[in-house]
């Protein structure tokens, strides 16, 4: 099957989710979301959107985030197979009648993190994780699971989406970490655990990826 991936920032590839994909067959055809148009939206079997640093408040100063929203609005509303992840989880929210806003008191979660509440065992156990926004999911979602306040992963027909990074390496959270402000995360200490996790979690997150195709239903 041919994969739309639209990566909505450099710093935000697909990671092991694309390295996943293209073991089982899969064709990538990946576009920045700045560049991502209808048709393409539209057209393509299955769209995986990913993360960003802005937020999907930001149309005002980024033009592309209101378009984006408007495409993938109507994609979800014909249920076309669709999965996001952290910021295109957010776009899925917003663009379904929910919301996105800062998280009010400034926390901003970075670095291997659990789901207190998990409806699925695949979405069970740490996982990486690194925004500072809360999604309020569209009345018609399931919320499949939440965490200190905050939806970490909820459904819609044929569409998943998690606030987390199961597609994230410790090279991809190393640089997010280089991006962040001084003394915000230890880059060394979540290098060494990131280095153990990545590999004791590979099972779980590959059981996780086919779990986000199967929600997709593709």
């Amino acid at each position: 099957m041919k994969i739309l991936v639209v990566r909505n920032s450099e710093t935000a590839p697909e990671g092991a989710f694309g390295d996943w994909l293209r073991a089982q067959g899969h064709e990538l055809e990946i576009i920045a979301g700045c560049d991502v148009t209808d048709a393409q939206m539209q057209a393509a079997p299955l769209v995986v959107m990913l993360g960003s640093p802005r937020g999907v408040y930001e149309g005002a100063a980024h033009p592309w985030i209101d378009a984006q929203r408007a495409m993938v609005a109507k994609r979800l509303e014909a249920q076309h197979p669709t999965i996001g992840i952290c910021f295109g989880a957010q776009m899925m929210a917003a663009a379904a009648g929910g919301s996105v806003a800062r998280h009010a008191e400034g926390v901003f979660h970075r670095g291997w993190i659990g789901n207190a509440e998990a409806a699925e065992p695949s979405l069970e156990g740490v996982w990486p994780r690194w925004h500072g926004d809360v999604i309020t999911p569209p009345p018609q979602a399931t919320v499949l699971a939440r965490d200190a306040g905050t939806v970490q992963c909820f459904a819609l027909p044929n569409a998943i989406a998690v606030q987390f990074h199961p597609e994230a390496t410790p090279a991809i959270m190393d640089h997010w970490a280089s991006l962040s402000a001084p003394g915000a995360v230890d880059r060394g200490a979540m290098l060494d655990q990131g280095a153990v996790l990545f590999e004791e979690r590979r099972a779980a997150r590959e059981a996780l990826f086919a779990e986000l195709l199967r929600r997709a239903g593709v």
